[in-house]
């Protein structure tokens, strides 16, 4: 397997929006509350 290189550049937004949000709510992160912070 490759080694991973970073995020590219395109997808960096929405990497950074999901990042936050598993730092934020770690130990109670859900696949539900996943799923609403998908939606909006």
């Amino acid at each position: 397997m490759a080694r991973f290189k970073g995020v590219a550049s395109k997808y960096l937004p929405s990497y950074l929006g999901w990042r936050r949000m598993i730092e934020r709510d770690g130990d109670r992160l859900t696949p539900r509350h996943c799923l609403a912070g998908a939606i909006g």
